[in-house]
């Protein structure tokens, strides 16, 4: 039996990923999609538009038939950091035969033949890569370009966000040396960051209908500005700011001496901003703080099953089977974990607390906590 399995982040769910998830089960011939879907904040260091159980369950309601939620320490990461989460998921379950991802052009092969190279790292090419980030290139196009003189690859083959993701799937399964056969489906429809309205033939972005979602203002949503006070405090109160997990001694620095100007989250991060930080790794630093995300190596001790259809109970039923502990009911399943494990799981609990807080403030309602949810079934 093959089960394909995808990462993403659905922020939110649309047309485009339900084509995906049909198309990839068709191509793989999959009775079940198995996705990893990031919680509460994403990958770009934003609060997700809508929470993981609204976002879960039209995932399943889209064509997905399980859905493990990525530990936070992944899903607020560099694209590498991100993919790698992704695929440690993934291969801790004993049944995904295959992986699927979206790319412009369809192509497989370029990227694995980038991520064989990018596993050997070759010392000219890490030469190369701080060569040009002394020219103050930004670290992503500094890689860019020294893959491209090193490989003999076209950058075309990894110069967009998705495929640039796929590249990273690629390397992260060669590195764990997965079982894991990926494949990939033309992108269809809007590219990843337009924010123009779409052809009628077109499936509009995720950023077009984020955009969209706020100037309507009809549906409860949050933004990067509802965080503003919570990250200023955390800025301010941390101790050692080094210790977080994507915050070098220069970036340290370049927040302590700002700080003091600290109004809001948006001004603050074009305040820090210079050409050799990207707008992506200051906000996800921000969040890595409020949540104390450390350095730590990468290790995927458990996986939260967020919902499911009633179809896919049987993979559910080889969790036995997993390297990983498999999380249904909390009250239940945290008390066996190791010291790792809940440390780690601590941080998603704390992100899910927080993004919970600030929704019942900015809307005057009450939800659920976390050990309130049980897995959702459709």
């Amino acid at each position: 039996m093959n089960v394909v399995g995808i990462i993403a982040e659905y922020n939110p769910f649309h047309e485009g990923h339900a084509y995906q998830i049909q198309k990839a089960k068709e191509q793989c011939g999959a009775e079940f999609a198995v996705v990893v879907m990031n919680g509460d904040f994403v990958q770009r260091g934003e609060p997700a538009i809508f929470d993981k159980y609204t976002r879960t369950k039209e995932a399943l309601l889209g064509g997905a038939d399980l859905i493990f939620e990525l530990p936070v320490r992944f899903g607020l990461s560099s694209a590498g950091d991100f993919a790698m989460g992704g695929v440690l998921a993934l291969n801790a379950l004993p049944f995904v035969t295959h992986l699927c991802f979206g790319t412009e052009t369809g192509d497989l092969t370029p990227l694995l033949q980038a991520a064989t190279f990018l596993c050997d790292e070759p010392d000219s090419y890490r030469t190369r890569v701080k060569h040009f980030v002394k020219q103050g290139i930004l670290y992503p196009k500094a890689r860019s370009l020294a893959l491209a003189a090193e490989s003999g690859l076209p950058t075309e083959t990894w110069d967009s966000p998705n495929n640039i993701l796929g590249l990273e799937y690629c390397v992260a399964l060669q590195k764990l040396h997965s079982k894991i056969k990926p494949f990939t489906i033309r992108r269809e429809g809007q590219g990843y960051h337009d924010n123009d309205t779409p052809a009628l033939s077109d499936f509009p972005s995720a950023t077009f209908l984020r955009k969209q979602i706020r100037k309507a203002g009809e549906k409860e949503n949050l933004s990067l500005s509802d965080f503003s006070s919570l990250i200023g405090y955390s800025l301010l109160t941390a101790k050692d700011l080094c210790r977080i997990k994507d915050i070098t001694p220069d970036l340290s620095d370049r927040i302590r001496n700002e700080l003091p100007k600290y109004r809001e989250i948006n001004e603050f991060v074009k305040t820090i901003k210079n050409p050799s930080l990207t707008t992506g790794r200051i906000k996800r630093s921000f969040f890595q703080c409020l949540f104390d995300i450390e350095k730590e190596e990468p290790v995927m001790p458990y996986l939260r099953v967020l919902g499911m259809k009633k179809e896919a109970s049987s993979l559910l039923s080889q969790k036995e089977n997993a390297s990983c502990q498999i999380l249904t009911k909390l009250a239940f399943d945290v008390p066996k974990m190791d010291d790792t494990a809940k440390k780690l799981f601590a941080k998603d609990l704390l992100a899910s607390d927080l993004y919970r807080q600030v929704f019942c403030h900015k809307y005057n309602q009450t939800l659920p906590n976390e050990y309130q949810h049980s897995p959702m079934v459709l």
